[in-house]
């Protein structure tokens, strides 16, 4: 016996594999065994060592084992750049759809922690950044259709999160050049993304000093929130100096009850000159 040959097993032994492995591959034809004996034993080279490295790693890369028993009855090197090129591109994509997963997830558990500490009803100050928003106008009520406001949000909410957007629901802004009248409603539904995003109608939120009052209670409740907020504002002596946002906290996607929502609506505000 060839001492450069192995038995099944000892093959899968250096292989790192089982034998029954072996025995699959060899049925559909995509790794034979070197030979077989008249007593039905097969019987493995050294040299296939390289063969099934080959499978192994195209294997990691989640190709079928039919297009690698396609890639081995036509090696060459321009058939394996051309499949290397497919697989390149399909672990691009699959990067892309981690950074998703994963930008969704830290955007959940940012939210999630802040409702934690927050107190409900609290309207306080704070130091708000710049920021870009992808936004979609809000259908007027008089005008609204129900499957076209779902469209036009899950359209919003698909594009903004290949962005690499980790929003679970849109937010809401209200303009400033509506905030005074008494039924208020929401002008744009938006999601945040990355500064210098295209291809989408962008607004921008500026960096500046906003009133935020964190609500608890349903979305119906919302506008009865930015009339508070709206009118604390101008009890203390400031001026509304840009547009309203509301932030969703807490909401369905953690929530079953409507009124156990959580919601951080926050406007620009300045020191009134009068």
């Amino acid at each position: 016996m060839d001492k450069h040959l192995f038995k099944t097993a000892e093959f899968a032994a250096l292989c790192g594999v089982k034998k029954d492995t072996l025995l699959h591959y060899d049925h559909i034809g995509l790794l034979k065994p070197q030979r077989v004996g008249e007593n039905g034993y097969r019987y493995y080279s050294a040299r296939q060592l390289a063969t099934y490295d080959l499978i192994s790693a195209l294997r990691r890369l989640d190709t079928p084992l039919s297009e690698i028993r396609d890639y081995l009855t036509r090696r060459s090197p321009e058939a394996l750049l051309e499949l290397l090129e497919e697989k390149e591109a399909a672990l691009e994509a699959e990067r892309k759809r981690l950074e998703r997963m994963g930008s969704l997830l830290r955007e959940t558990i940012r939210t999630t922690r802040l409702a934690r500490e927050v107190q409900p009803g609290e309207i306080r100050l704070e130091e708000l950044p710049d920021a870009a928003f992808a936004v979609v106008k809000a259908p007027r009520f008089q005008e609204f259709e129900e499957s076209v406001y779902l469209l036009h949000i899950r359209e919003l909410l698909t594009w903004s999160r290949e962005q690499g957007s980790g929003a679970s629901a849109p937010g809401d802004i209200f303009c400033r050049e509506n905030l005074d009248q008494e039924e208020v409603r929401e002008d744009f539904y938006f999601c945040p993304v990355e500064e210098g995003t295209q291809g989408w109608p962008i607004h921008h939120r500026p960096q500046g000093t906003y009133a935020v009052l964190y609500h608890q209670g349903s979305y119906q409740s919302e506008y009865g929130a930015v009339r508070r907020l709206r009118d604390w504002v101008k009890d203390q002596g400031y001026a509304i100096d840009g547009d309203l946002y509301e932030e969703d906290l807490v909401n369905y996607t953690t929530s079953e009850d409507p009124d156990s929502y959580l919601l951080k609506l926050s406007v620009k505000i300045r020191r009134n000159q009068g």
